[in-house]
């Protein structure tokens, strides 16, 4: 069953049809100091056109009221509001407003013209792989993510939105549905919602992507623009939106209560497919507490189901760090136990278990203060934390130490008690004994079961264990 065509059309509001797209503007005709090149195409919100600055010499995108709704009070003042939200918001991600204004009876914008292709455009080709879609959200969320801290909610999130300049750089456009407008400057200093914002509560927005808590009509925030974000990616990797039907009443049924269907395979990994597949199964869920809670949050996210951006450290990587630091770490434990012995002529396995675990403990104190331990350094891997990309808390670092070497220093509390009953059995050697071969075997199952080949130390304490990122704001 294939959606119908008016299904990715944008849905203003009862009561107001959408734009027309025939007539308009002729090619060579001006509006102030902007000169009609040909038309691009026609919205929700209005026609747009290819125009020239004058003034400026540069391509613009020219959004007009066709004559019919000129003199709509209702319409002008979402194209007035669209314009004066996009420009609030000062962003690589998003397409910039350069001037607003009225001629011979028609209100206009214009805006950046971006010569590139939609997402759109680019996903009817074919499925796009799994971190070139990635990095495509994470764009938009950027984007996004600075017209939510402008106070808007965009509303109209989808594939056709997103505009893929000739550079490679995602650009959200079109905020004629935009909602929740804040007053960055208002007069008792509090934010408050602007007189000009679209009513929350009105039903606007594509049937294809739109969030449940939007299509009912209710209050939307920032998490309504993750949902559709998240039907976007879906789209991306698919080939298709996640649901498709006839109408819309259906569409409204199953975004809220039907069963979203896997990802298929394509030509995807497992680790990847299953990776995003869980990504946008949060990004949809039905209910949106259940959803990301802020761009920030999601932004991670995304980064973590993204090879290209995580770079997580692979098996024999880890596996050669892992084997210098387990070196290093029965060195210092070895000389530490024979200057005792030589010291205080005395030497026991209790000693060494103590010793064993003075050394732990340092490493756990570097691991916390720089996410790295000397083999890792060797190859710059480091540590972090999936909550905020930085070195993990001291509580994160302990819990990492003591399930990756719970088994074998369990071992070696069991080989105490039998050296406490008079059996010759050093610990140490239990530890060394079965430590790396667990190790080696946890490492390779989880470079193999996962995109981000977290491992289960890394998964109880929140943490992945990536090539070294360079700290930039």
């Amino acid at each position: 069953m294939s959606a119908k065509p008016e299904l990715d059309d944008t849905a203003t509001a009862p009561g107001l049809p959408p734009v027309a797209s025939g007539g308009g503007l002729a090619t060579g005709q001006q509006l102030g100091h902007f000169r009609v090149e040909r038309k691009l195409g026609a919205g929700g919100m209005g026609e747009v056109y290819l125009a020239t600055d004058l003034a400026l010499d540069r391509p613009v995108a020219l959004k007009v009221l066709p004559d019919e709704l000129a003199r709509d009070p209702v319409r002008r003042d979402r194209l007035i509001r669209e314009a004066r939200a996009q420009a609030r918001i000062n962003h690589p991600n998003v397409g910039h407003i350069y001037f607003v204004g009225e001629d011979t009876g028609r209100l206009f914008f214009a805006m950046e013209y971006v010569a590139g292709v939609t997402l759109g455009d680019k996903v009817a080709g074919g499925p796009l792989a799994a971190d070139e879609a990635l990095a495509l959200i994470r764009a938009a969320a950027l984007g996004l993510r600075e017209a939510q801290r402008s106070g808007f909610t965009h509303r109209d999130v989808k594939p056709s939105n997103l505009m893929l300049d000739g550079h490679g750089v995602v650009k959200v456009l079109d905020f004629g549905l935009v909602a929740g407008a804040l007053d960055p400057h208002p007069v008792d200093g509090t934010a408050t919602v602007s007189a000009h914002a679209s009513p929350q509560t009105s039903l606007a927005g594509t049937p294809l992507y739109m969030a449940p808590e939007q299509a009912r009509g209710e209050p939307v925030d920032l998490r309504a623009d993750i949902y559709a974000l998240g039907a976007t990616l879906y789209h991306l990797v698919s080939g298709q939106p996640p649901f498709v039907a006839d109408t819309v009443q259906e569409l409204r049924s199953m975004h809220a209560s039907a069963r979203r269907p896997a990802l298929p395979r394509g030509k995807h990994a497992r680790t990847s497919r299953t990776a995003i597949d869980a990504l946008c199964a949060r990004m949809m869920a039905p209910e949106p507490a259940a959803r990301f809670a802020s761009y920030d949050e999601l932004i991670r996210a995304v980064e973590l189901a993204s090879v290209e951006q995580t770079r997580p450290a692979g098996f024999w990587v880890r596996l050669i760090a892992t084997t210098i630091d387990v070196m290093l770490m029965l060195v210092i434990v070895g000389i530490g136990s024979f200057l005792v012995d030589w010291l205080t002529g005395y030497g026991s396995t209790s000693q060494n278990l103590l010793l064993f675990t003075f050394v732990g403990v340092l490493q756990v104190i570097e691991t916390t203060r720089r996410g790295r331990t000397p083999g890792k350094t060797l190859f710059e891997l480091e540590v972090v934390s999936l909550a905020t990309g930085e070195p993990p808390p001291l509580r994160a670092a302990i819990l990492r130490s003591l399930v990756m070497l719970g088994v074998p220093v369990l071992g070696g509390a069991v080989a105490l008690s039998f050296d406490l009953a008079g059996y010759d059995s050093d610990p140490i050697e239990v530890v060394t004994m079965l430590s790396f071969p667990l190790i080696v075997l946890v490492l390779l199952v989880a470079s193999l079961a996962s995109a981000n080949k977290r491992a289960p130390w890394d998964r109880a304490a929140n943490t992945v264990v990536r090539y070294r990122h360079r700290r930039s704001r």
